[in-house]
């Protein structure tokens, strides 16, 4: 009765905190490994829980991992402690304990802070001790560590001990606990003792709830036996494969997934996922996706993922998706460019050629045997049904695949794509590495005949209207006709990728609902046969968004596609006119596909994906019921404060100071799927709509502006379900300049400008007056400077005046002085020519004496210096020291030469300065020569110029 209770009371409990599971025995399920490079720890995970805020906790050598979904944080136990354990209880306690400690952590301001609990026991008692379980009963917490329990009850602690015996690990189902002592075996504990069960059970590593009337338990090497209410003990499915393969693996430990599934985790070989019948539905271990096989612990989460803490490194396995995979594991298949089920078979195509497997609507993926079909090595390229026959089109020709052998048909190499213009016609059409190649359907598929034209590679062909068709080319689209009485193609029209559309580098003809589309890089394009041009789909392009330049285009139905771009795809389904994009789903495959190559097959309830080592099956009808938590706001960070290598939280504050106002709010959500969450945000007093859907688990607003926010933050599925909203308010303070203490401070200082200003004031009044003073000053003293000024021009302007009349007089004694001693020598010289007339009164001449007489008196009077001196007086009064300057510049000038020079400054004639040197007019010029070449003066240079300007 016991048991019973307590197993339905833990059924009921699952049942409260995990709807059904879908396990797929088909494929392995998506595991997602996360390594300690990631999460920046230890190696060893020695235990792992969940909270219900849906954080995922693993108790680390370096201490508790946090993970809650987007970001990894390690918290350290007191001294640094690595942990052993960890269970978080009902309230949002996090308990742990390791070697020598334990403890629990609580949420403070979004951080985990720890307390201590070894300060309520004495330090001798917990010597050399490791906390290895940590159980609830009730209102109460028990440590187990392997020589006794330490019972945590209203703050204090109780220490039981084994009567002598340590212990191995104690289990739990419901609120009962079964410890098992060595080597007494498994004892039931009843608060202050132990009860031993009937049979000994001994190395008790799985303890879980099997019915209302048993517990199944797993014993290290010996495998799973069932445990009745009065303690009988009886091996499950002895005989079965999953009960050998797990006495091989040594059993570690267990989880119960639903009522009808558990799943196993060894020492060995990873993890088996059985029902209750023992039928192994997964077997999940290193050569398809764990990254260690031994396996310490387990936990289920909320969305039915399977966690698991390993030997090196945390494994998610995702066993409640509609996602299972076929990995090529040794590499011997390569990468599947096609996929075709096909006559109970599905056939590959790869780069290595073309493989098969038997295959039914339950098969395992991870259990078929692929097999090599002889003469197909090379790279495959498409296989298509035509007329219930299998074509395979290949780098080194066409083959028709008939069970495990193929049959070439062409060697016209590179069948891309096989189409049929009319459905189930007697004939198909190619496009190859080379043209265009015609098929016949004679008791089988036979090459018909090449085509002349085009001679170049058609990568895609498209029936359009009869027995027309699209045939796409490198660099142009072809509208072609065909005819088979003889056979012939005809081009019916060319458009242009550059001038035909707006320069794009790819097209694709596809259908969508009936109606003829070309997808292209610039987006999706209808043509127009009256117009005969192409025009832009701009309703669909923009219900699409990125979807809107798809590379392929494959059809389920008239409503159901599969948009692929660039490695990425988009289910898009057409409900009541509506167009619905789920491309979420289906992130996980981006880096598995050949991008440019990537292939989808609908077979039966399941879409085929091919993968660079594999293959993946979709099931469309899956359907994730869990709820999706509401997303944890970790903190607030100052953009400023980043790095690249680190994350550093703010604590969550009320009130943030203006300088870190460039803020950014970090965000996550406890989803744990290879279908990725959306986030959607607001923040109240800075906009007030949601955003559109982001992956990004954060978001950053620059320059805030003082005052009170709210961010409100919610999580969006594929499906379109929604979280509950998280919100957070905090405050931008007011700048500094818009305190009270800024106030107080301006006030303060308009005092003192004021005071200052007024004082200026007052100053700058005396200043200006003292300034207007001087300048009247300064003005009068301009006036009297002036009017001296003109007074001295004036007095000035009557010196020169005078002076220049003074030269003036001067120039005309001068003048008349020069012209006096001319007449005076002229004078002289007609009375010695006379002279020399005269005769006395007998008529005789006069006697030579008395002649040389009169002519030396003459010549006297003429060469008397005294003339020159009046003249010399005169001309330095009127040419001041111009002797003086010529005799210092030409030292060589004589007297003579000077009277010269002042002859000719005088401009006078030689006529006349013979005069007055009493010389002949020949010797004037004679002397005016040397003087030049005293001057040196060049030849051009007139001499009388040269002494007017010297």
């Amino acid at each position: 009765m016991m048991i019973r209770t307590i197993s339905l009371l833990f059924c009921l409990l699952l049942g409260v905190c995990c709807y059904g599971q879908y396990i797929s025995s088909i494929g392995s399920p998506y595991v997602q490994n996360y390594t300690k490079s990631q999460y920046k720890a230890g190696n060893q995970n020695w235990s792992v829980d969940q909270g219900a805020d849906g954080v995922i906790y693993t108790a680390n050598g370096d201490g508790i991992i946090a993970f809650d979904g987007a970001y990894w944080e390690t918290y350290p136990l007191k001294n640094k402690m690595g942990a052993r354990s960890v269970k978080v209880a009902k309230d949002g306690r996090i308990y742990t304990g390791g070697k020598q400690e334990f403890g629990y952590f609580e949420k403070e301001k979004g951080k985990l802070r720890y307390y201590s609990l070894t300060h309520l026991v004495e330090p001798d008692i917990i010597q050399n001790d490791e906390i290895w379980k940590i159980l609830f009963v009730g209102d109460s917490v028990i440590f187990q560590s392997f020589s006794k329990f330490y019972l945590l009850h209203e703050n204090k602690i109780t220490t039981h001990y084994g009567n002598g015996e340590p212990f191995l690990f104690a289990h739990q189902a419901g609120d009962r606990i079964w410890v098992e002592k060595i080597p007494g075996g498994l004892h039931a504990w009843e608060g202050s003792g132990f009860t031993p069960l009937k049979t000994r059970l001994n190395n008790v590593l799985v303890f879980l709830p099997f019915d209302i009337n048993h517990i199944l338990v797993g014993i290290a090497k010996e495998g799973l036996f069932l445990l009745t209410e009065d303690g009988e003990v009886s091996p499950w499915h002895p005989e079965s494969q999953l009960n050998q393969l797990l006495k091989e693996a040594q059993i570690n430990n267990g989880v119960k997934i639903d009522d009808n599934t558990f799943a196993f985790g060894t020492i060995k070989s990873g993890i088996f996922i059985a029902d209750k019948s023992g039928k192994i539905l997964q077997h999940i271990h290193k050569r398809n996706g764990l990254q260690n096989n031994t396996v310490l612990s387990m936990v289920l989460d909320k969305q039915g993922n399977l966690w698991a803490g390993l030997d090196n490194g945390v494994d998610r396995i995702e066993i409640n998706s509609p996602f299972y995979y076929y990995n090529d594991i040794f590499g011997a298949l390569g990468t599947v460019y096609a996929i075709k089920v096909f006559q109970d078979r599905i056939y590959l195509g790869t780069n290595q050629g073309l493989f098969y497997s038997p295959w039914t609507a339950d098969s395992h993926l991870q259990q078929l045997q692929f097999r090599f079909i002889p003469d197909s090595q090379g790279q495959v390229w498409s296989l298509e049904i035509l007329n219930n026959q299998l074509i395979c089109g290949h780098n080194d020709g066409t083959f028709l695949v008939k069970g495990n052998r193929i049959e070439r048909i062409s060697r016209w190499t590179g069948g891309w794509q096989n189409i049929q213009l009319r459905p189930n016609a007697p004939f198909f059409i190619q496009g190859n590495y080379t043209g265009i190649a015609l098929f016949e359907d004679r008791q089988g598929w036979q090459l018909h005949h090449r085509f002349e034209e085009p001679k170049q590679a058609v990568f895609k062909l498209y029936p359009w209207d009869n027995m027309t068709f699209w045939a796409v080319l490198n660099n142009s689209i072809r509208l072609l006709e065909l005819s088979t009485a003889q056979p012939t193609i005809r081009t019916l029209k060319t458009f242009s990728f550059t001038a035909d559309f707006p320069n794009v580098r790819r097209i694709t003809p596809a259908d969508i609902r009936g109606n003829t589309i070309f997808a292209t890089d610039k987006g999706i394009f209808t043509y127009d046969k009256v117009l005969d041009k192409f025009a832009a789909y701009d309703d669909l392009n923009h219900s699409l968004g990125s979807f809107a330049n798809p590379t392929k285009i494959k059809q389920r139905d008239d409503t159901t596609y599969i948009f692929i771009n660039n490695g990425r795809f988009a289910l898009v389904e057409w409900k009541d006119n509506v167009i619905r994009i789920d491309s979420s789903t289906f992130n996980g495959l981006e880096n598995m596909v050949m991008k440019d190559y990537e292939n989808v097959e609908f077979a039966a309830d399941r879409f085929l994906f091919a993968l660079d080592n594999g293959f993946v099956a979709y099931n469309p009808y899956f359907r994730h019921n869990v709820a999706i938590e509401r997303p944890i706001i970790k903190g607030l960070q100052d953009i400023s404060m980043m790095s690249s290598d680190s994350v550093s939280y703010l604590e969550i504050e009320k009130s943030i100071p203006y300088k870190n106002n460039n803020i950014r709010v970090i965000f996550s959500s406890p989803w744990y799927s290879s279908i990725a969450l959306k986030y959607q945000y607001q923040l109240e007093g800075y906009q007030n709509k949601w955003s559109n859907s982001s992956e990004i688990p954060y978001i950053d607003f620059t320059n805030l502006s003082w005052g009170t926010y709210t961010f409100k933050v919610r999580a969006i599925a594929a499906d379109g379900r929604m979280s509950s909203v998280s919100q957070v308010t905090f405050a931008i303070k007011a700048p500094f300049y818009l305190q009270w203490p800024a106030f107080l401070l301006y006030i303060i200082s308009l005092g003192i400008v004021f005071i200052i200003v007024r004082r200026r004031i007052i100053d700058k009044i005396k200043q200006d007056k003292l300034q207007l003073r001087q300048k009247l000053r300064r003005r009068q003293e301009e006036l009297l400077r002036r009017e001296a000024e003109q007074n001295e021009k004036k007095l000035m302007q009557l010196k020169n005046e005078q002076l220049e009349l003074k030269l003036s007089q001067k120039s005309r004694e001068l003048a008349n002085v020069a012209a006096n001693i001319v007449y005076k020598n002229e004078l002289l010289h007609n009375l010695q020519d006379e002279l020399f007339k005269l005769k006395d009164k007998n008529g005789n001449k006069l006697s030579v004496d008395q002649l040389q007489k009169v002519n030396k008196l003459m010549d006297n009077a003429r060469s008397d210096e005294r003339d020159w001196d009046i003249f010399e007086k005169s001309f330095n009064e009127s040419h001041e020291n111009f002797f003086k300057k010529l005799k210092a510049d030409y030292p060589s000038l004589s007297p003579n030469d000077l009277k010269l020079c002042a002859y000719l400054r005088l401009n006078m004639s030689s006529k006349d300065i013979a005069s007055l040197l009493n010389i002949t007019t020949r010797g004037v010029e004679v002397r005016r020569y040397r003087l030049r070449k005293k001057f040196e003066l060049p030849t051009h240079k007139n001499l009388t110029e040269f002494l007017l300007e010297h």
